[in-house]
């Protein structure tokens, strides 16, 4: 990030940690932990306004204890990330416009004034499609800006913390039937504009969705029941469509206001493997984020879940938390595209609470690590002292309540010096395109989600096989990119040589058209069971799966059933209530090509009548995968999810499975040996990551080839020779030379 002040102007690579919010501690106590900062090493502060509390009284804007500390910070040379929270709004908001608030389902008001930032910064808020809500926030936040704007030393705006409407808490006393947000007048009515605009007429409105509405104001999304039609197109505009709107007029009330016009960023709270939406949100903004609390990440279905009463493994700990990080920021860096910085913008720097382990000083650098690894171009630690309110008290800070020094906050500011002296390679370097990609369909993620709400958790099924697939794949070495099926084209598409299709149950037809086309142009498409047999909206086809689908992949759909584990007591599957319902556990066979190999099947077994397609699984003697060459290209089809049994039950047989198709494909793992790399690239510079969870030390001799060592990124000793670099990494660490090229 290029930074502007009075003098300079220079590239910094922003670390800093949460320093100011409501309620705070003393501003003696505050100033002093400024100074600490300093001394740590670490260069930005993160402050978080709080609307409800500096417009307390409609119009009159108090800032003065921001200020105070914005101008403390200046004088130490500290940057300073601000956040505000405009769903924290004032009470006198709710009062002068009853009907701003959101609405459920069900006809009742969110009506929440509380002015704490617990437990979600206020979230839900107003609805921002009330018009004397949205003007009265945009007021406030022009004022805001235009009164901070002179402060030089405030590097970017965060229009967002958290992105989401967040309807839902076990806390909150709700209706017990809702379907979420929201269902207020004003929203309603602009969710009618956007169906006119996106079918033309209500003719065709009633043809796609298959109903008899006979005047627009009767058109109005599910209340009681998600699985129709119409739950596809709502939650496509509340997530796809409000929420990139209220982002919008954020951003732009910031870059009119701000004669600087400094980055403007949001964030979200996390991700699921699955879901589309954050391509969206991504766009509205110049700096796209996630919050990142690695430790106790566990899968409920993982193998080594922890039982009560039983310690958990330390080793399993590590690679939940690896794993964690760099599917995450992967996962934001695609839906960020090349355009758009990438922000750790809140990552744990204590314990999760008052009764958690505290992270080590490693555990620190080797979270640190992995999210420099997937592409992180900011790293903002929450938060500099541990927390003083209620459920988050006692925690998350890189300091505890009275020491200045601890073993974590001194590694936090080691890294945030060494990230300083390659500040242009960490801020602009980028990581290299993978050579597989995994697709994302935004309209299959809503889908599962209305289905599997009756149907045994479909969403959560599709999220764990693309977690299984990438975890498969990152500890092979073999990076993975995310597609979203919305952004994408065939120019996209052709970059990859492999692209992989998770669990595609409700998939449109455009969809496997542009795979056909990838396929046919010398691609390489691997789709688990089930391609399209839903279309978008949930009906089913005549073949049961996509008639698109039988071409490219040249099979007839016979049946589909679900199958039990390996492993008892389940995991996932419900119980058997009528004889042969669930179909026996037996591993796919590999035959022809794939002779010797075989798959541990999950969640279903879909078996297939092959026309052109050539066997290479067998469930018994029925055929339950094929690959078809189709055009240029292969085309495989797995009857089964190939991700769960990776991570569910420790088991590799499908993970060498899926690495015989991708060396098929010519893909190559990047290694240094046994030792797993991965690149930041800039003009002039590279950073190697090379990572090494296992449990014993790993020596590997690398050939340097046209680089020269520089250093390691933390001044670790590195034994280099006649362009032979000798590397030795302990047992769960991450090593990072930096080398230049030529």
């Amino acid at each position: 990030m290029s930074t502007n002040t009075k003098s300079e102007t220079k590239c910094i690579f922003p670390v800093g940690a949460q320093f100011y919010f409501e309620p705070s501690r003393p501003i003696d106590e505050l100033r002093h932990d400024m100074r600490t900062i300093k001394h740590l090493g670490l260069n930005t502060l993160r402050f978080q306004e709080h609307w409800c509390i500096d417009e307390s009284v409609e119009g009159k804007i108090t800032l003065d204890k921001i200020e105070f500390l914005i101008e403390e910070a200046e004088k130490l040379g500290l940057y300073v990330y601000f956040v505000v929270t405009l769903e924290q709004a004032p009470a006198w908001l709710y009062k002068k416009y009853p009907d701003c608030c959101m609405v459920y389902s069900t006809g009742e008001k969110h009506y929440d004034p509380t002015q704490y930032r617990l437990p979600y910064d206020g979230k839900p808020g107003p609805c921002w499609d009330h018009p004397g809500a949205r003007k009265a926030a945009m007021d406030f936040l022009s004022k805001l800006v235009q009164r901070l704007s002179h402060y030089d030393n405030i590097i970017e705006w965060n229009i967002n913390q958290e992105i989401g409407i967040w309807p839902l808490h076990r806390e909150m006393v709700i209706p017990s039937a809702t379907l979420g947000f929201c269902y207020c007048k004003y929203t309603l009515a602009r969710f009618r504009e956007w169906l006119r605009k996106k079918y033309g007429s209500l003719e065709e409105l009633n043809k796609a969705w298959r109903t008899g509405y006979g005047d627009w104001d009767e058109v109005e999304p599910p209340r009681l029941y998600r699985r129709v039609p119409s739950f596809i197109d709502w939650r496509y505009f509340m997530y796809d469509v409000y929420i990139p709107s209220q982002l919008r007029w954020k951003v732009s009330t910031v870059k009119t206001n701000d004669p600087k016009k400094r980055p403007v960023s949001a964030h979200v709270g996390g991700i699921q493997p699955g879901r589309g939406y954050d391509w969206r949100w991504a766009k509205e903004v110049d700096i796209y984020g996630s919050s990142c609390y690695p430790s106790g990440t566990f899968h409920e279905w993982d193998a080594g879940y922890p039982s009560p009463g039983i310690p958990v493994s330390r080793e399993r700990c590590i690679l939940e938390e690896v794993l964690t990080i760099a599917l995450r920021y992967d996962y934001i860096r695609c839906a960020a595209g090349p355009n758009r910085k990438i922000a750790a913008a809140e990552f744990q720097g204590g314990p999760k609470g008052g009764w958690d382990r505290t992270p080590t000083s490693e555990d620190i650098r080797r979270w640190v690590l992995t999210a420099l690894s997937s592409g992180i171009q900011e790293l903002l630690f929450w938060n500099i002292r541990s927390e003083i309110f209620w459920t988050e008290a006692y925690g998350f800070g890189l300091l505890d309540f009275r020491r200045d020094i601890t073993p974590r906050a001194e590694e936090a500011g080691r890294l945030a010096r060494a990230l300083n002296e390659y500040s242009e390679l960490f801020n602009e370097g980028t990581v290299p395109q993978a050579e597989v990609a995994i697709l994302i369909n935004e309209d299959l993620w809503h889908f599962m989600q209305a289905k599997g709400f009756y149907e045994q958790d479909l969403d959560k099924h599709l999220s764990y096989t693309i977690r299984g697939i990438y975890k498969m794949l990152w500890d092979s070495g073999v990076w993975v990119d995310f597609i979203e099926t919305y952004e994408m084209d065939i120019n996209q598409l052709s970059r990859y040589k492999a692209v992989i299709l998770p669990f595609p149950l409700a998939v449109d037809d455009k969809v496997f058209k542009l795979l056909r086309d990838y396929v046919a142009a010398g691609g390489t498409l691997i789709s688990e069971a089930c391609p399209g047999r839903h279309d978008r909206f949930g009906f089913a086809r005549p073949g049961s799966i996509s008639p698109i689908a039988e071409e490219l992949f040249s099979v007839e759909h016979y049946q589909v059933r679900r199958v039990h584990e390996p492993q008892k007591p389940p995991k996932w599957t419900p119980r058997e209530l009528s004889y042969g319902r669930i179909l026996p556990f037996k591993f796919l066979r590999g035959i022809n090509k794939f002779e010797g190999y075989k798959v541990l099947p999950s969640f279903c077994v879909e078996i297939y009548k092959i026309r052109e397609s050539i066997p290479i699984l067998l469930y018994g003697d029925r055929v339950a995968g094929v690959v078809n060459r189709f055009g240029k290209g292969r085309a495989y089809l797995i009857g089964t999810l190939l991700g769960h049994a990776y991570t569910a039950f420790d088991d590799s047989s499908n993970q060498r499975f899926l690495l015989k198709i991708l060396e098929d494909a010519n893909v190559i793992p990047e290694k240094c040996g046994r030792l797993n790399k991965r690149r930041r690239i800039s003009k002039d510079l590279q950073a190697w990551f090379i990572f090494n969870m296992t449990s014993e030390t790993v020596t590997e001799i690398v050939d340097l080839e046209e680089f020269t060592l520089v250093g390691e990124l933390l001044q670790r000793d590195l034994s280099v020779g006649s362009n032979i670099l000798r590397i030795e990494v302990p047992p769960f660490d991450i090593l990072c030379p930096i080398l230049s090229i030529g």
